[in-house]
């Protein structure tokens, strides 16, 4: 019985759109349009830390590192627009 009601709530499509929640939260958070973003670890600290794309360098929120890939404006988490 269990099992019949979890196979036809995952037939059914999602009750919310996390990719636009997401898109808006991140946009908040960065104060400008965000189109995506991407992770890195800092060499200095080793803290993982969030950069939103498109961005020319990122920061380190634990120790002020800057960041400055050549792959920083692609997207490897697979949130586009």
């Amino acid at each position: 019985m269990l099992l019949e009601q979890l196979v036809k709530k995952a037939e059914q499509p999602p009750e919310y759109d996390w990719d636009s929640y997401y898109r808006w939260q991140f946009s908040q958070l960065a104060g400008r349009e965000v189109t995506g973003f991407n992770f890195w670890l800092c060499k200095k600290c080793l803290s993982v830390n969030t950069v939103y794309l498109p961005a020319r360098y990122g920061k380190c929120q634990s120790c002020g590192l800057l960041h400055l890939p050549e792959d920083m404006n692609k997207s490897k988490t697979g949130a586009t627009p």
